[in-house]
């Protein structure tokens, strides 16, 4: 996976992550967290902006669309005391001076951008329309009758949800497009349940098995997922890998990996350079070495160890890790 450049390094958390693997066997991994910058090149003098409405053909889209102005207001106040990029200017505030201008919040070009950021005195609009799509099918499968041995059609249903936000950031003074980001997202049942881990729209949900997850929860952790996608656009954010360890040829390896996961990466990596001085070509002490002082913020020896990793094995997880840590030192 080939990351941009202009990475800075920030080890913001590191925690255990357990991992599912087919067999039912539980791995142990770790995440790690870098600070990325804003992939738009916004200008430092851009501090305050305001978030219109999202406009929308529908009634029923209208209404996504100011909810979707309410999640990226929501999620922009969070990433601002985070990192101290933007002043947000109050959505209530904004309503009711549009108010006495008798002018609506929702705007759907850059001229009526310009025109409310200056009665709000901002620097920047973010504004942008929103769609979105739910259907229900019903549908058929076979399925084992334990009780008459033998099977039975059963009938189901099947939810497809769409949402698709695009997103606009106009400076007020010059009149430009900072940023223009059109982003969909999808729900399918028949795949999501198909997905592992926090990949499952479901399962962050709440919802298991059989259970659908309501359409108009689903269509909110869409727009959510779109608002991530822009923010990481116009913002500094943070990028995390999941990050599962090998359980190399040793029980030195082991040990490492239990001090892995307590967060103990100086004693692991001791334990996986013993266990690599022992067992020359194990690639997975190898590889979980790297994962230490990629954790521990040495980029460089992290990527010596997944090359020597990647010489005794070409596997996907090494290929990916070296490729980002090199992108990263760059």
């Amino acid at each position: 996976m080939k990351l941009p450049g202009c990475f800075c390094l920030v080890f913001v958390s590191v925690a255990v992550l357990t991992v599912l693997t087919g067999c039912g066997e539980s791995g142990k991994g770790i995440q790690i967290s870098y600070q990325r910058p804003a992939e738009f090149q916004i200008p430092e003098k851009i501090r305050r902006v305001a978030v219109a409405e999202f406009g929308a053909k529908t009634a029923e889209e209208r209404q996504w669309g100011e909810i979707a102005a309410d999640c990226l207001t929501s999620a922009l106040d969070a990433y601002n005391k985070k990192y101290n990029r933007y002043q947000l200017y109050e959505r209530k505030r904004l309503k009711e001076i549009l108010g006495e201008q008798q002018l609506q919040m929702a705007i759907s070009d850059s001229a009526s951008a310009m025109k409310m950021g200056k009665i709000a005195d901002v620097q920047a609009m973010i504004w942008g329309n929103v769609s979105v799509v739910h259907r229900d099918e019903q549908a058929t499968r076979t399925a084992f009758d334990p009780i008459r041995r033998t099977t039975k059609t059963v009938t189901y249903t099947k939810r497809y949800c769409m949402a698709a936000v695009s997103f606009v950031m106009d400076d007020v003074t010059t009149g430009k497009t900072l940023a223009a980001v059109q982003v969909t997202r999808e729900y399918d049942s028949e795949s999501d349940s198909k997905k592992s881990g926090g990949a499952r729209i479901g399962k962050m949900l709440g919802f298991g098995g059989s259970d659908l997850p309501p359409s108009e929860q689903v269509l909110r952790k869409l727009i959510e997922q779109c608002v991530e996608v822009f923010l990481s656009k116009v913002s500094p954010h943070d990028v995390v890998f999941d990050v599962k360890l090998e359980k190399g040829k040793s029980e030195t390896v082991k040990d490492g990996n239990q001090f892995a996961e307590t967060k103990g990466f100086a004693e692991a990596l001791k334990l996986y350079e013993q266990a690599i001085r022992d067992h020359g070509d194990d690639h997975g002490a190898m590889f979980n070495a790297g994962v230490m002082c990629e954790a521990l913020g040495r980029l460089n020896e992290a990527g010596e160890y997944y090359q020597k990793a990647l010489a005794l094995k070409v596997n996907k997880k090494y290929i990916e890790a070296s490729q980002r840590v090199k992108s990263l030192s760059e």
